[in-house]
């Protein structure tokens, strides 16, 4: 019997959707494709397709086409990943294993509300820049996991925990490289784009580290320091998505902007999670980031409410202090501030949109809208916190990236 994926690809080939890459085949490469990879990689999209941000995509481009480019996607990363294994070997297969796809998700997003029905070659350079942004988001994960010493990741062990800080360093700048290789392969625009996503991945782990430990850190110094860590990359996918649909660069600057808003809702729905959510469903523990001294939007708005946690802070024994300072934030008006900036965020997003309305149109605009809801959806204070049995089933969707 024919399996998902090969019947999947039979309808791929017979449509114009389906076209070479920048620079080879995908039906000659298809044919030398571990078979067993193809179907586990074309089942773990399906399975992803069942999200809120991936299910709005989807519905607006085809789930069969969404799946497709995704899998491509994933696809191409796997084979990058082992072209070398003397430099990667098996320390990265859990990190490619798991993972959203969300910034790969943005730009074929982006791209489809440009298009709607894409030519071959669209298609085909939106997927290859999906890849360029996942290959700098898995770098900057690795090295990210040496910084920090971290031997899990979202329960899995890291590439550090795995191979060494050797080895994990040399995985990183092996991803980075290819991604750049490939951005450039897609033109010299292209190419300074990802390597500029780079540089401010970069300033903003910078600006990150010389606040740790800080309690005086201000709520300026966190958004400037996250829109370089996490908005970085998710006004590049968006941008790349534009590019690759061939909009004008007013166009393309509104939908990066777009980008850049919704990936900084996005890190405040995570930092709030920190806060929130369950070990289990984090994959790390409740509080993680105050242990490692790294103070987000809710821990900063709650000291401004209660002075003690600028006190709790300061205690040299970090669990302790993490355990007391969870009680405070959970008992202010931080949680309840940090939902209202997620939405003005989020807000802003949607509304740098109507720079691109008249390149992609009511039901493009309409889509990106929904996408940004359902990527950073409000949920009950009461659902928050561990233990709740109302907890809504898809929060853990911004708990993987």
């Amino acid at each position: 019997m024919e399996g998902p994926l090969s019947m999947g690809q039979r309808l791929l080939d017979a449509t114009p959707t389906h076209f070479p890459s920048v620079d080879d085949h995908i039906g000659d490469r298809n044919d030398e494709r571990n078979s067993s990879l193809q179907t586990t990689v074309w089942a773990r999209i399906g399975d992803l397709l069942n999200g809120a941000p991936h299910r709005v995509v989807a519905d607006f481009g085809g789930e069969f086409r969404l799946r497709a480019d995704l899998t491509e996607c994933v696809l191409r990363i796997s084979e990058i990943v082992a072209a070398e294994p003397q430099v990667i070997s098996n320390a990265l297969s859990g990190m490619i294993a798991g993972g959203k796809r969300l910034r790969p998700l943005f730009v074929l997003a982006t791209t489809y509300a440009a298009m709607g029905d894409q030519d071959p070659r669209t298609r085909n350079r939106a997927v290859q820049s999906g890849v360029v942004v996942e290959l700098l988001h898995l770098a900057s994960l690795v090295h990210d996991d040496v910084m920090d010493e971290s031997m899990t990741r979202h329960g899995v062990a890291s590439v550090n925990a795995r191979a060494g800080n050797i080895g994990a360093v040399l995985a990183g700048d092996y991803l980075l490289a290819e991604a750049l290789c490939l951005g450039c392969d897609l033109g010299l625009a292209e190419g300074v784009v990802a390597a500029r996503t780079f540089t401010r991945l970069c300033e903003g782990q910078a600006q990150e580290s010389a606040t740790l430990f800080d309690p005086g850190r201000t709520e300026n110094a966190y958004f400037t320091a996250i829109a370089g860590k996490t908005g970085a990359l998710f006004e590049t996918a968006c941008r790349l998505g534009a590019m690759a649909a061939g909009l004008p660069a007013d166009s393309t600057t509104a939908l990066a902007e777009y980008g850049l808003r919704l990936g900084v809702a996005f890190q405040l729905a995570d930092d709030l999670l920190d806060i929130t959510a369950s070990a289990g469903a984090l994959g790390k523990p409740v509080g993680h980031d105050i242990v490692e001294g790294v103070y987000t939007f809710p821990v900063l708005r709650a000291m401004r409410e209660d002075p003690r946690l600028r006190q709790v802070l300061q205690s040299a024994d970090r669990e302790d202090a993490a355990a007391a300072a969870l009680g405070i934030i959970r008992g202010s008006d931080a949680l309840a501030a940090t939902r209202q900036e997620m939405a003005r965020w989020s807000g802003r997003a949607v509304a740098s949109l109507s720079g691109a309305e008249g390149d992609l149109g009511e039901a493009g605009i309409a889509m990106l809208t929904d996408l940004a809801s359902a990527l950073v959806r409000p949920w009950p204070a009461s659902a928050s916190i561990p233990g709740s049995a109302s907890r809504p089933a898809d929060q853990t969707d911004q708990t993987l990236w």
